[in-house]
Parts: C-alpha cells; sequence; structure tokens
C-alpha cells in the first residue's frame, strides 16, 4: 500500500513521515517545489510473529506501507492547477494522510499568515477537488471528439459519457467524488468494453 503524506506548506508532514518510518528528513525545507521522500516500512503484526513461531519458516514476511512524503502542494492549484509531475505522483497513491497545521510557531511561520486548521482543510480538498474536475472535464472533451469521428464503440461511448456527466455536476457542485456511488455505472462500462 503506498499512501502520501499530503498538506499545506510548514504543517509537519515531513515531521510526522520522520516518526512514521524513524527516517531523519530535514523539516521546514519550503521550498516550493516538488520534493518527494520515499520508506517502505513493515507493519509490526503479532499474528504473523505468532504464525512464525509456530511454524519457523526460513523468513517471515510482514505487510509493508509505503510511505511518500509529497512536497509542492501549496494551495495555489485554484490559479494554475496541480503540476502534471505532482498529479502523477498523487495518481500512484492508494490513500492520503492529510496533516493540517493547528499549532503556532514564533520559529515556523504559517504561509497564509495565520493558523486557521479550518480554513487549511478546505484548501487543500479545494484543490483536489477542483484536479479532480479539471480532469473529468478533459475526459468529456475527448469523448466528444470520439462521437464526432465515430471511431468508437457508440454503446460504449454513450455510458462513459453518463458517468463522466454525472461525475461532472457532483464537482461542480463541490461534492468529492468519494462521495458518490458510481460502482454500477462503473462495472456496466467495464462489462460493455470487454
Amino acid at each position: 500500500m503506498q499512501l502520501g503524506i499530503i498538506g499545506l506548506p510548514q504543517s509537519g508532514k515531513t515531521t510526522i513521515f520522520n516518526a512514521l518510518t524513524g527516517n531523519l528528513e530535514p523539516v521546514g525545507m519550503g521550498t516550493g517545489r516538488i520534493e518527494i521522500h520515499t520508506t517502505v516500512v513493515d507493519v509490526p503484526d503479532p499474528r504473523v510473529d505468532k504464525l512464525s513461531a509456530m511454524f519457523n519458516p526460513k523468513k517471515t514476511i510482514y505487510a509493508k506501507v509505503t510511505y511518500v512524503d509529497i512536497a509542492g502542494l501549496d494551495g495555489s492549484a485554484a490559479e494554475k492547477g496541480i503540476s502534471g509531475q505532482l498529479l502523477n505522483l498523487l495518481a500512484q497513491m492508494d490513500g492520503f494522510i492529510h496533516i493540517v497545521r493547528a499549532f503556532e510557531s514564533g520559529v515556523v511561520m504559517h504561509p497564509s499568515g495565520s493558523v486557521d486548521a479550518k480554513r487549511d482543510v478546505e484548501s487543500m480538498l479545494s484543490e483536489l477537488l477542483l484536479n479532480d474536475l479539471i480532469t473529468v472535464e478533459r475526459k468529456l472533451e475527448r469523448l466528444a471528439d470520439e462521437k464526432k469521428k465515430g471511431g468508437t464503440d457508440k454503446a460504449l461511448n454513450e455510458k462513459q459519457t453518463v458517468l463522466f456527466t454525472r461525475l461532472n455536476e457532483a464537482l461542480n457542485e463541490g461534492i468529492p467524488l468519494r462521495n458518490l456511488n458510481v460502482a454500477i455505472s462503473f462495472f456496466e462500462i467495464v462489462e460493455t468494453a470487454l
């Protein structure tokens, strides 16, 4: 499993990354560029230990989690979108650990000038929602082009258009895609494609 640690600059992402992984990555860089730290960590499990003691295998293998400390999300996606490199990295993650700053510090200044956890959560979620909206709109444009050219399966194109139109409507209403029940539509599209 790959978990991306995300949050605004100076929120404590690298500190949490170091705590989870035992690494000693430098904190407080705040360079504004994409920085990535990755570490694979064994997940301790007493059940595995017990089985290993019972069966005495040559090697005991634990489940693993890959933590990825992702710097580069700075709350500016509304103006310029999320960069392609960062977008590709985010797409590879199985889930996110969203770090939100809720502490004052005279040493580590908040990039927005004041600590407001609610504002910061909404800013990050808005960035991700906006990125999803851009992706869905591009897909709808490609589907419309394919329909005009007539080069694809019409039934598949129509089902995809219905699905992505529904996603677009939800995103325009500010509803994150994770809150939608689209499993049936997705599986219908996959069945049609096969």
